[in-house]
């Protein structure tokens, strides 16, 4: 391995290491907290919630376009159904639903039937999102380019 990977790799292990530690805080002291917090209110989330919920979900589309926008190049070269592909790969990585969340739900008990069914239905969003943002990001350079 030359040193170039191995520093990205000590890099990858550093940056990580420091979400984990975050999380492992929050996990250990924000829930007493909120807790602590909510003692004495009820929470019961109106129907208008779920409009703002389909509103702000932008933020994905959005974000989502921007980074294919910028990896555009490298991955359009596959063509778009694997690009469509890798784009979902690395949405769901980013996201640590790839290996992490599966993992993580069958080894505090879930059986493995469940853990497949419950994070096959996150990852079907991001999945659609991965090709729908590839073949119509394709579709309308095509036509504007034109």
């Amino acid at each position: 391995m030359s040193v170039k990977y191995f520093l990205l790799l000590i890099l990858a292990i550093i940056a990580s290491l420091t979400g984990f530690v975050v999380h492992v805080f929050t996990v250990e002291w924000l829930p007493d907290w909120i807790s602590s917090q909510m003692q004495g209110i009820e929470v019961q989330p109106p129907w208008a919630v779920r409009y703002v919920a389909g509103i702000t979900s932008i933020e994905y589309g959005i974000a989502t376009i921007v980074l294919y926008h910028l990896a555009r190049d490298k991955l359009i070269k596959f063509g778009k159904l694997k690009a469509s592909f890798y784009l979902s790969l690395l949405l769901l990585a980013l996201n640590a639903m790839l290996i992490r969340q599966p993992l993580m739900d069958y080894l505090i008990g879930n059986p493995l039937h469940v853990a497949i069914v419950q994070n096959a239905f996150k990852w079907l969003s991001l999945i659609m999102m991965s090709f729908i943002t590839v073949y119509g990001y394709e579709f309308i350079k095509a036509k504007f380019n034109s």
